[in-house]
């Protein structure tokens, strides 16, 4: 392994005051002719792409990012991205510094775009050792690249403060995953990851195919395996226990619901598995820092 990559420390964005939800690790499908306006960020960007070619221009210079690749755009450089593809594909990023660069500072921009001027100041480059090329290339092994990431934003949007300080080692994992070209073996770590990944699989088809989520030991039972052991690989390997990420995807769920559809709050939480309106207000407060009604209003009000 290069020596430069035994030397970082990587440290994912904090979440800023008053963010229930991080956008500074998340992905959103790109569609035909999507384009991301001129811009300047300040920290750096990893971007990885899937599903369709894009273009991410630096200062001028044209970086090709077919399906299954990625980029780490540097803080302070004028960048634009866009789908060069007739489909449509998507886009998972996560803004983070190298090693520990202090807290950041108020205001504490993400992005500026043009015409605006950048505020140079809080810029926050990368550690001398940190090669000064632009990184980018492709991926190896997109399947295990994409869960990596989704468990570095399970952890960040809904772990506790434990589990957001442990997703630095996640994201460590990421970076690694993209940049050191070592050969892998699999051994016991794939067939546990394998084994994690069953639980993950069952825990969604009873989500989204039965019509009622049945208790979660009982759901697991007929892999073969004791359920403390499989909620030690699963949190091993996703970074939350299962029950947590049931909770997550019933809350996602719920958003889309009350964003797109004028169901009452009773009849989402019921849809999503809850036949308990306030323990369903409970939990979505928790989770996402506003209550559905909140939420729901507030989404309105975007519109």
């Amino acid at each position: 392994m290069s020596t430069w990559l035994e030397r970082i420390s990587p440290c994912i964005r904090p979440m800023l005051p008053g963010e229930s939800v991080p956008s500074y690790v998340s992905h959103l499908p790109a569609p035909q002719r999507w384009i991301e306006p001129l811009r300047v960020i300040y920290d750096h960007e990893l971007v990885m792409f899937t599903h369709a070619d894009f273009v991410t221009e630096i200062t001028g210079k044209k970086y090709c990012c077919p399906r299954n690749s990625f980029i780490i755009v540097p803080p302070g450089r004028w960048h634009v991205s866009y789908n060069a593809d007739n489909r449509a594909g998507h886009r998972y990023w996560a803004h983070f510094d190298w090693c520990y660069h202090g807290p950041y500072r108020p205001p504490a921009p993400i992005i500026t775009f043009h015409p605006a001027k950048p505020k140079v100041h809080l810029y926050r480059y990368a550690p001398r050792f940190v090669p000064g090329e632009i990184l980018h290339g492709p991926i190896t092994n997109m399947k295990r690249a994409l869960e990596i990431h989704e468990r570095l934003t399970m952890m960040q949007s809904y772990g506790n403060a434990h589990e957001k300080f442990v997703s630095r080692a996640v994201l460590l994992e990421l970076l690694l995953e993209l940049l050191d070209t070592r050969s892998r073996k699999e051994g016991a770590f794939g067939e546990e990851a394998e084994l994690a990944s069953r639980v993950r699989d069952s825990l969604e088809h009873a989500m989204w195919n039965l019509p009622k989520m049945p208790p979660i030991q009982e759901l697991l039972g007929n892999l073969g395996y004791s359920y403390a052991h499989l909620c030690r690989l699963f949190r091993a390997r996703y970074g939350i226990a299962p029950l947590k990420y049931i909770h997550a995807l019933q809350i996602t769920r719920a958003k889309m619901l009350l964003q797109d559809t004028n169901l009452s709050i009773a009849e989402i939480g019921y849809r999503v598995g809850f036949d308990n309106p306030a323990y369903f207000t409970l939990l979505f407060r928790k989770m996402t820092g506003a209550t559905p009604s909140d939420y729901k209003y507030a989404g309105k009000r975007k519109r």
